[in-house]
C-alpha cells in the first residue's frame, strides 16, 4: 500500500465460530489486496454505557443465559465446565494467532485519539447493527471523525425491522458513513426506508476468499474418521434434536455435536454421540467439510455447508414472531442461491427431505457472480477513500 496510514477494521471477536471466521476472512481479503490493516482492539471503560446496554431486555436475556451456563457448569458439572474452558482456549488461540490487532485502546478518549493513525475505517460484518449493539455506540462508527472515510461492508441488522426508538439515531449514523453495503435484503430495505439510499447487497466476508484458503485452515487430517451427521445448533429447540435423531435412525450414522455454545441446554447432556470440545474455528471447518450430513440453525453453518457442497438442512433458531429473530440473514442467502427448500421446520418426513437435491453447479455459478459484484464494490469503496490498491 502506498499510503503511510493503515486501514482500521472494526470487527467482532467474540467466541462464536461464524463471527471469528468472517473477521478472519475480511482481514485475509485485505491482506491479499496488499492493504496494510489491523483490527481495532477496544475496551469500553464507561461502566454506565455497559449498564445502559444491560438495561435492554433482549440483550439482558442473552447475557444471563451465558452467565447461568458458566455458574451452573462450574459448580454442578465441573467436568463439563473444564471442557467448555478447553473450547474457550481454542477460540483464544485462533484470535491470538490468526488475527492482527492494533494496540489496545481503553476508553473512548484514547479510541477517538487513535483514529488519527488510520487512513480510513471499515466496519466488518456479522450482526454489528443489531439493535442490541447500538447502546454501546461503537459499531455505528460515531467515534470516527467526519473527515476520516468510513466503509460499512456487509453489516447485518440481524432483524427485519428496528425499534421505533432507535430510528432517529440510526439515520444519523447511516448518514455519516460514505460507503454502505449490507448482507441481506431486509437490511437493504431498512437503509432505504430510513435514508432513501439504495445500497448494494454484498456477500458475507467468508465468501470473499477462495475455498482453498478454508481447506488450508482446516488441516489435512479428519478429526472424526467415520462418516457422521454434524449438528450445529445455537438454539435450544427440542424439535430440531428430534429430527436429528430421526436422521440418525434412518442413516445409521452417529451424531457429532457441539453442545452448550452460548447457553446451557439440559437436553444436550444426552443428545449426540460424539461431543468434541477442543474445537476452535479451524476445527469447526474440518467438522463441516468432512460431514456426510449437516443440520444447523446458524447462518455461517449454512454458508460453510454450501461452500463444501454438503447435504444440509437449516432450521429456524427463532419463531418468526420473535422481534429478536435473526432468521432473515439465512432466508436472504438461501433465496439468492435458489435453495430455499433447504430450510425446514423439523417435523418433516426424513425420506421426503432427503429426496430434495441441490444443484451445486447452479449454486456456485450464483456464488461466483455474487462474489464478483461484492469484490468490485469493496475494492471501489477502498479506492474511494484514497487508499491505493
Amino acid at each position: 500500500m502506498k499510503n503511510n496510514k493503515k486501514l482500521a477494521l472494526i470487527a467482532v471477536k467474540t467466541h462464536n465460530y461464524g463471527s471469528l471466521l468472517q473477521t478472519y476472512a475480511l482481514q485475509k481479503f485485505l491482506n491479499n489486496q496488499e492493504i496494510d490493516n489491523e483490527i481495532i482492539s477496544y475496551a469500553e471503560k464507561n461502566i454506565f454505557r455497559q449498564i445502559y446496554r444491560l438495561c435492554q431486555i433482549s440483550f439482558l436475556i442473552v447475557y444471563c443465559k451465558g452467565l447461568f451456563r458458566n455458574i451452573y457448569l462450574r459448580y454442578l458439572q465441573p467436568d463439563l465446565y473444564k471442557k467448555v474452558k478447553i473450547r474457550g482456549g481454542k477460540f483464544n488461540k485462533f484470535i491470538s494467532t490468526k488475527l492482527v490487532f492494533s494496540e489496545p485502546f481503553t476508553g473512548r478518549k484514547l479510541l477517538v485519539k487513535g483514529t488519527r493513525n488510520y487512513a480510513a475505517f471499515i466496519l466488518g460484518s456479522d450482526q454489528v447493527w443489531h439493535p442490541d449493539n447500538m447502546r454501546m455506540d461503537y459499531y455505528n462508527l460515531n467515534f470516527v471523525p467526519a473527515d476520516i472515510p468510513k466503509i460499512a461492508y456487509a453489516p447485518s441488522f440481524g432483524v427485519s425491522k428496528i425499534p421505533q426508538s432507535q430510528m432517529a439515531n440510526t439515520v444519523k449514523y447511516l448518514d455519516r458513513i460514505e460507503y454502505i453495503s449490507v448482507r441481506e435484503q431486509s437490511g437493504k430495505d431498512i437503509v432505504y426506508k430510513l435514508t432513501g439510499k439504495n445500497v448494494p447487497l454484498v456477500c458475507d466476508p467468508t465468501l470473499l476468499i477462495d475455498k482453498e484458503v478454508w481447506d488450508s485452515l482446516k488441516g489435512d487430517n479428519r478429526i472424526i474418521e467415520q462418516k457422521y451427521i454434524f449438528c450445529y445448533f445455537l438454539g435450544n429447540n427440542s424439535l430440531h434434536r428430534e429430527f436429528t435423531n430421526r436422521l440418525k435412525t434412518h442413516t445409521g450414522l452417529q451424531i457429532v455435536t457441539l453442545p452448550h455454545m452460548h447457553e446451557y441446554v439440559p437436553g444436550d447432556d444426552t443428545f449426540g454421540d460424539i461431543k468434541p470440545f477442543d474445537i476452535g474455528p479451524s476445527e469447526f471447518i474440518n467438522l463441516i467439510s468432512n460431514a456426510a450430513y449437516i443440520l444447523t440453525d446458524s447462518f455461517h453453518g449454512t454458508i460453510f455447508s454450501v461452500l463444501n457442497n454438503k447435504e444440509f438442512f437449516t432450521l429456524n433458531r427463532f419463531n418468526e414472531s420473535n422481534s429478536s429473530s435473526t432468521n432473515t440473514r439465512i432466508d436472504s442467502i438461501l433465496n439468492l442461491l435458489n435453495i430455499n427448500d433447504r430450510k425446514i421446520n423439523g417435523n418433516e418426513n426424513i425420506e421426503d427431505v432427503l429426496n430434495k437435491s441441490i444443484d451445486y453447479k447452479d449454486v456456485h455459478e450464483r456464488l461466483v457472480e455474487f462474489k464478483r459484484i461484492s469484490v468490485k464494490y469493496l475494492v471501489d469503496a477502498i479506492s474511494g477513500t484514497g487508499i491505493k490498491i
